[in-house]
């Protein structure tokens, strides 16, 4: 159970919003319509705190970043504590801002509308930033927390009302969790249901129902949760849970099935599986998923029990992003890809392919170098949060870049 929640309770309060002055925002430009560098985090704390980059959203003409920043643990010598920092800049512009967030809860979860960013916390605080005016509102989600230390874990907004995960422990000697999930109806709040699912630390376990995010999509709620993704119709307090994606030869009998993202693209609903790291879309005709991922085994020793497993897209996936036009993936490598199943002309219909948006080498090396944990497409550009920055491509080159590329692996 320890490993399912991070829940941490902390005196520190952050106060007003403060220029950085420990991070590059350079955006040099790129000769061969490569990887351009937006936002560098502080590198001599890279080692020492954790603070590369994690996450990125925008709303608006405003980007915000999250990073793995940390600070020492109240009472604990020598231990430190996750405390992300938030970083806030319009869309090109050339200072970013470091959010002080008005909560005693460091920040667990982030959403964004077109309107303004979301943040909710680790002591249940849930609060609304607005770029524009750098004003904060905080947004009264539980009438009352029974003593229970929640955390939030999801925000959503269905038919333009928000959607709220909260949960926490019922006590510290039991370590029962509790979970609730909140829907905003005007000025008050209503119970969604709560149906148990199944988590990879609990084994054959159950805790109640929470989301890390969720989309709307043909007049219903959808979310991804740690296993499987669950339905919400409109008028509605019941979760459906849709069918699992089909196992993969190399799975077990029974194994949590935690969906890493989600999203819409090109009217369909499309989700990234962990346990069998493929990329897999809804088929409403069928109610199933269909794979449209590339996954190839071989080599099977009954002895061992070893497969050979080759994907094509790319392990550990991330993030999923669309741009209406192409699905980019991102994960544990250095470069995301772009499903080729999208193109026609001149590629064919490679429906299953997926290439590298590698770019070009600067100063010898393929940007970025490390992992990347985040995606997103704004005014024709691809941007990518690795640990150690932010950077954009242009999509206007995306045929240019690929051309060269493999198909498979």
């Amino acid at each position: 159970m320890k490993n399912l929640f991070y829940l941490v309770i902390v005196s520190l309060l952050f106060a007003a919003c403060t220029k950085d002055p420990g991070v590059n925002s350079e955006q040099p430009e790129s000769s061969q319509g490569g990887w351009v560098s937006v936002f560098t985090p502080d590198k001599d704390s890279l080692s020492t705190r954790g603070s590369g980059l994690q996450k990125m959203l925008h709303s608006g003409s405003w980007i915000m970043l999250e990073d793995a920043w940390s600070v020492p643990a109240e009472g604990k010598p020598g231990y430190l504590v996750h405390a992300p920092r938030l970083f806030v800049s319009s869309l090109n512009g050339n200072s970013w801002d470091t959010l002080s967030v008005p909560s005693k809860g460091f920040v667990n979860t982030l959403f964004a509308d077109s309107t303004a960013f979301f943040v909710g916390t680790r002591n249940g605080d849930v609060l609304k930033y607005y770029p524009d005016s750098k004003e904060w509102e905080k947004i009264n989600v539980l009438d009352s927390t029974n003593g229970i230390e929640y955390g939030v874990y999801g925000i959503g907004k269905f038919e333009n009302n928000l959607i709220v995960s909260l949960a926490g422990f019922k006590d510290s000697v039991s370590k029962e969790v509790v979970s609730v999930i909140r829907l905003q109806n005007g000025d008050s709040w209503v119970d969604l249901e709560t149906p148990p699912i199944h988590y990879e630390t609990y084994g054959e376990g159950t805790v109640p129902l929470q989301f890390h995010k969720g989309v709307e999509w043909n007049g219903k709620f959808y979310i991804a949760t740690m296993d499987g993704v669950f339905e919400l119709t409109s008028g509605s307090r019941q979760w459906k849970q849709l069918p699992f994606p089909p196992k993969v030869q190399y799975t077990k009998r029974y194994i949590p099935r935690p969906v890493t993202d989600i999203l819409v693209h090109k009217n369909n609903l499309v989700i990234a599986e962990t346990s069998s790291m493929l990329v897999y879309e809804w088929d409403a005709a069928g109610d199933g998923w269909i794979a449209i991922d590339s996954l190839f085994l071989s080599g099977y020793d009954k002895d061992t029990l070893n497969y050979v497993i080759n994907i094509n897209s790319t392990y550990g996936i991330q993030s999923l992003v669309s741009d209406g036009e192409h699905l980019f993936a991102s994960g544990d490598r250095s470069y995301p890809k772009v499903y080729m199943g999208d193109y026609g002309e001149p590629y064919g219909n490679i429906s299953k392919g997926w290439r590298k948006i590698a770019g070009e080498v600067i100063n010898g090396k393929i940007m970025p170098t490390s992992k990347i944990y985040s995606l997103d497409v704004i005014d024709g550009f691809l941007y990518a949060v690795s640990y150690e920055g932010l950077f954009k491509i242009s999509l206007k080159n995306l045929d240019k870049i690929i051309a060269n590329e493999k198909d498979f692996f």
